[in-house]
């Protein structure tokens, strides 16, 4: 079995996840969702990572992957726009909340009891149920006030965004971008003394 593509997982949140599936490196801004598989990839990490997720999800077969993928490129451009617009301190768009609500229309919610856990199960084709629990995460995040809190990565290289929860918070990741700024001031103290 081949290994699954990762991805930058520091938000714990499945829309703020998908966000980031666009990086910078080496200067470049990078797709970490080119292909098809890159799609499936990410989709099986989200159910590891949340696993009240229905993975009826992962149900997707070929024809369906191209233009599912079409459309998670197209949600995504939206969630950066309107995630960037309120780090940047504005004010939640309110068409983009009805868009969300309608994204959930499409592929409403039923509950039903497995191994004696409630679980969630949207309704509808696989691109709609895609689209609708990823519009209910976002509408969490609004309802739960979490979204007024996020923030752009202080590295200027970076496009990664982040709940910033203590409010003092800087880094996307200290892996990713913290460590980096640490040993590039080093260096920098270092230089300096030679």
């Amino acid at each position: 079995m081949c290994s699954r593509k990762t991805f930058p997982l520091i938000s714990g949140f499945l829309s703020l996840d998908l966000v980031n599936t666009e990086v910078i490196s080496h200067g470049r801004r990078h797709e970490l969702l080119v292909h098809e598989q890159d799609l499936l990839d990410w989709l099986h990490t989200m159910c590891e990572e949340i696993p009240s997720l229905d993975k009826n999800i992962l149900n997707i077969s070929e024809n369906e992957t191209t233009e599912i993928l079409r459309h998670i490129h197209e949600f995504r451009f939206t969630l950066r726009e309107n995630f960037e617009s309120i780090a940047d301190g504005n004010f939640i768009d309110k068409g983009w909340i009805s868009d969300l609500e309608k994204n959930i229309e499409n592929a409403p919610y039923v509950y039903r009891l497995e191994s004696d856990e409630l679980k969630k199960i949207s309704k509808g084709s696989t691109l709609n149920k895609i689209l609708s629990l990823l519009s209910l995460d976002t509408l969490h995040l609004i309802a739960e006030g979490k979204l007024q809190k996020i923030k752009r990565c202080s590295n200027p290289d970076c496009v990664l965004l982040f709940i910033d929860l203590t409010g003092r918070r800087k880094w996307c990741s200290m892996k990713i971008c913290g460590n980096r700024k640490k040993v590039a001031r080093f260096q920098e103290k270092k230089n300096k003394k030679t």
